[in-house]
């Protein structure tokens, strides 16, 4: 998980932002006002001087005997062209959620890219919430009467908590409830489990485009104060509860770790008291993964311990027996500290 510091710079009168990520340093976002540049930065132009150049890194790097002036059209056309057929696969490939509980009258619609909810005007009904829970949750329907009434009270007040950013023409009911209830899934056994961190979820339809430090399309990911989703790849990951591949529950568990040892606030003292145990036994498991004839991680889980963290949870909750029939000292310790056995 990337830990950089976003400056929301406004670009003039009609509201529009940019972003210009800082790498390094502790991750969070700033807001500025207008006619406010970041720090070293005297101008405007000098902000979009500096993103021309992150752009053209890579690029330029790779042909550093050509002309910087040639580059510079040539890589914005193929950057425009990528936006294009982004866009273009978005619009022809809506996502299709069982039927239409759109969710009518956003609140703000802001630069005309999103709809924008807030969680404490949406006042879902328990039977909505359980009525959405019930179809598309699997694990909600495996709890007993107890445990889906508090599962039912900590959704209310995590949807409650946040402010959703919906990048798209339609919003859907489901799109707050799921992503609320796959926190809420994640945290069930702790007492602190709202990551008051996180006070921005934006949903994409799909894929979703990142241009710094380098171009890439995303799935998931956690910068500053927001969770970003793919509405389309989160449904997927609770279509299939086995595969061992949910971008929900990975994107939300490198929040919480976020939540309790970068920001250090509203920390839950079990996770972090017991979480020494998954790093002793984790850093044993990624290099025992790394070796040939290992595949219950994939790839990219071994890229850095965060992302063997994320996908450790994936499988937690998805392969549970897997887990702990190849690597019980793990799961174990998996168990201690979300407080949960799956398996049983």
């Amino acid at each position: 998980m990337p830990f950089d510091t976003t400056y929301h710079i406004y670009s003039g009168n009609d509201n529009n932002e940019i972003n210009f990520i800082t790498p390094g340093g502790k991750d969070t976002s700033i807001y500025l006002n207008k006619g406010e540049v970041p720090p070293g930065m005297d101008s405007l132009y000098a902000v979009y001087s500096s993103l021309k150049q992150q752009m053209q890194g890579p690029y330029a790097e790779k042909n550093t005997s050509k002309d910087d002036s040639a580059l510079t059209p040539i890589f914005f056309i193929v950057f425009v062209v990528i936006v294009i057929i982004i866009r273009a696969k978005m619009l022809s490939n809506k996502d299709d959620n069982g039927d239409n509980n759109s969710i009518e009258d956003p609140k703000e619609r802001e630069t005309n890219s999103y709809l924008t909810y807030y969680g404490d005007q949406l006042n879902f009904t328990d039977v909505e919430l359980a009525a959405v829970l019930n179809k598309r949750f699997p694990y909600y329907k495996k709890l007993s009467v107890l445990q889906k009434k508090i599962f039912i009270d900590r959704t209310q007040l995590f949807i409650a908590d946040k402010i959703f950013k919906v990048h798209d023409t339609i919003a859907y009911k489901e799109m707050p409830i799921l992503i609320s209830a796959a926190a809420i899934q994640l945290t069930l056994g702790l007492r602190r489990y709202l990551l008051p961190n996180f006070k921005f979820i934006h949903v994409y339809p799909e894929e979703f485009l990142a241009v710094s430090p380098t171009i890439r399309i995303l799935e998931g990911n956690v910068n500053g104060h927001t969770i970003n989703l793919s509405w389309k790849h989160f449904l997927k990951g609770f279509e299939d509860g086995s595969d061992g591949q949910n971008v929900g529950l990975h994107e939300l568990s490198h929040a919480l770790y976020y939540q309790n040892f970068v920001t250090e606030e509203n920390v839950d003292a079990n996770f972090r008291d017991t979480f020494d145990e998954f790093n002793d036994y984790g850093n044993k498991v990624f290099q025992q993964e790394a070796l040939p004839g290992n595949d219950l991680y994939s790839d990219y889980a071994l890229k850095n311990f965060q992302e063997f963290w994320a996908e450790s949870i994936e499988i937690f909750f998805e392969k549970p027996v897997q887990l702990k029939m190849l690597y019980p000292k793990l799961y174990d310790s998996l168990v201690e500290i979300l407080n949960q056995d799956p398996a049983a």
